[in-house]
């Protein structure tokens, strides 16, 4: 094979690589519901510590958690029937979805019913969670952005450590605006930029 063949053939496999980069690039759909659904869930955590009513927290979050999973699961469904093939990023990506969901779940809702450990610590271990899902994505898709996201997102879990009661509220929230809004709605600009250009 000549020096040239094989600058084809390297040119080639990396037009099918973007190809498929922007084929299964994230649409930021997912990120925007959750994210809504999570800042209506905090709006309603405000709400019920403002009236006194903490016996209700648990019940706001899994009412968000649940609207949101039927709504991922729907939404993967129909995703899954269009697309002809699914490629290994997107196999990837889906466990990925469903082991933070998982982490989610288990962090936010079930091991504090069950006395594991303190209301307090949820938003930090939730902090940790979602510096994984954001991390390897930027990884898979090759976006540094995202990465930074995930780091934000750990060394936001520590600073929530370092303040406590109302003030750690306020601090989640501004991480949650921060490093998970401003990216979905990024991931989407950008998804409809790639789409534009197909």
């Amino acid at each position: 094979m000549n020096e040239q063949q094989a600058r084809e053939d390297i040119q080639i496999i990396k037009a099918m690589l973007d190809k498929t980069r922007k084929a299964t690039s994230e649409s930021g759909t997912l990120f925007i519901v959750w994210g809504c659904l999570i800042t209506l869930a905090l709006i309603g955590n405000y709400v019920l510590v403002y009236f006194k009513k903490y016996h209700w927290e648990w019940l706001v979050w899994a009412a968000v958690t649940a609207a949101g999973w039927i709504f991922s699961a729907v939404y993967g469904y129909r995703k899954d029937r269009r697309a002809p093939v699914k490629t290994y990023i997107q196999i990837v990506g889906r466990h990925l979805y469903i082991a933070c969901g998982a982490g989610f779940l288990l962090a936010g809702l079930i091991l504090p019913r069950l006395g594991a450990y303190s209301y307090e610590a949820i938003s930090i271990l939730v902090a940790a969670v979602t510096g994984i899902l954001f991390f390897v994505m930027g990884g898979l898709f090759e976006w540094a952005l995202l990465k930074w996201f995930g780091l934000a997102w750990w060394a936001g879990a520590v600073g929530l450590t370092l303040v406590k009661g109302s003030d750690r509220a306020l601090l989640y929230t501004v991480l949650f605006i921060v490093c998970y809004l401003v990216p979905a709605f990024i991931l989407r600009a950008k998804f409809r930029k790639e789409r534009s250009s197909k």
